[in-house]
């Protein structure tokens, strides 16, 4: 089979979902040592935007096909739009050294000249090295045992909630019970914090009227403000809910956000990213941090505070909203 009908055929197959195919493919190209193929199934993950799916088959082959050009590019692109830049500068220096200059991939929006890439890299590896060391830094520090007798100050609460029609129907359900939270975490497998449970009680869901988050991490060349939609309640029959037709598990199976916790908040993006409650480092049962998750940046987490409660605490409103009411 030649090269253009192989991708061709991948790619069919992965816009199918057919990846139990696609793993026999790569299987019998392991099997018979036929590593420039396996390389090349690669290519077409990466020409889809499917990134991490092209670094789990690079992966399987790093070892004994790390000195090939074709590789090396490959690795560096999947690693670069997986939010490892740094990682990804050292590779594309070795693909140079290699003999690439030019990088196939089909999307208009990425240069094919090889220098090109490399100055990208160089920019954002030192980038990517700073904001992830302040992040770990805020993690090592925070508490991630479970804070009890949650309450929040009046200025937190008022004007809030944008309680206008729309929210009203679609997002914000009954007073909610202690069985009703115990069936969410049952079905999402993780404890609520109880800030939230504390929150939901006062009101169940609904869209917000302070609706921006400003990020703990400031550069000017980051977006240090998030805009925050609504908050997901625990009514399972309104659609928004942490348990609805389009809740948590909805956002991870369907739209492959990262399964670290419990998708708690919608953006304006109408889900291209997302607010997360991130247990990836304290457990199923631990205090989670919040985190804003970009499905357009390759689902980059970005750290926002050490809980929900300092995360609602932290919510204001727009400009234009505090203008009209004054």
């Amino acid at each position: 089979m030649e090269k253009e009908e192989f991708l061709v055929k991948i790619t069919n197959l992965i816009r199918k979902e057919n990846f139990s195919e696609i793993d026999k493919i790569t299987k019998k190209f392991k099997d018979e040592n036929n590593f420039e193929m396996i390389s090349l199934s690669s290519q077409a993950f990466i020409n889809l935007y499917e990134y991490k799916e092209a670094l789990k088959i690079l992966d399987t082959i790093k070892n004994e096909y790390s000195e090939n050009g074709e590789f090396c590019v490959r690795y560096a692109m999947a690693l670069y739009n997986s939010n490892r830049e740094d990682e990804a500068l050292e590779w594309f220096k070795k693909a140079k050294e290699k003999g690439i200059k030019e990088i196939e991939i089909s999307s208009k929006y990425y240069p094919k000249d090889i220098d090109e890439w490399l100055e990208r890299a160089k920019l954002w590896g030192p980038r990517r090295i700073e904001k992830n060391n302040f992040e770990k830094e805020l993690r090592e520090k925070r508490s991630k045992k479970p804070i009890l007798n949650v309450k929040f100050d009046e200025d937190v609460l008022k004007n809030l909630w944008n309680n206008d029609r729309y929210s009203l129907k679609e997002h914000v359900g009954k007073t909610p019970t202690d069985e009703d939270f115990e069936k969410v975490e049952k079905e999402l497998g993780y404890r609520l914090p109880e800030s939230y449970k504390t929150l939901m009680r006062i009101q169940n869901g609904g869209e917000l009227r302070k609706n921006n988050f400003e990020g703990p991490f400031k550069r000017n060349w980051t977006s240090g403000s998030f805009d925050i939609e609504y908050i997901s309640g625990v009514d399972s029959s309104k659609r928004y809910s942490l348990c609805g037709e389009f809740g948590s598990k909805f956002w991870i199976e369907e739209w492959k956000y990262p399964n670290i916790g419990i998708a708690i908040c919608g953006t304006s993006s109408g889900g291209h990213d997302m607010i997360f409650l991130d247990y990836s480092d304290c457990g199923s049962e631990g205090e989670p941090c919040v985190v804003h998750i970009d499905q357009e940046g390759g689902y980059e987490i970005t750290y926002l505070a050490d809980n929900f409660k300092d995360f609602v605490d932290g919510l204001f409103p727009s400009l234009d909203d505090e203008y009209e009411d004054d």
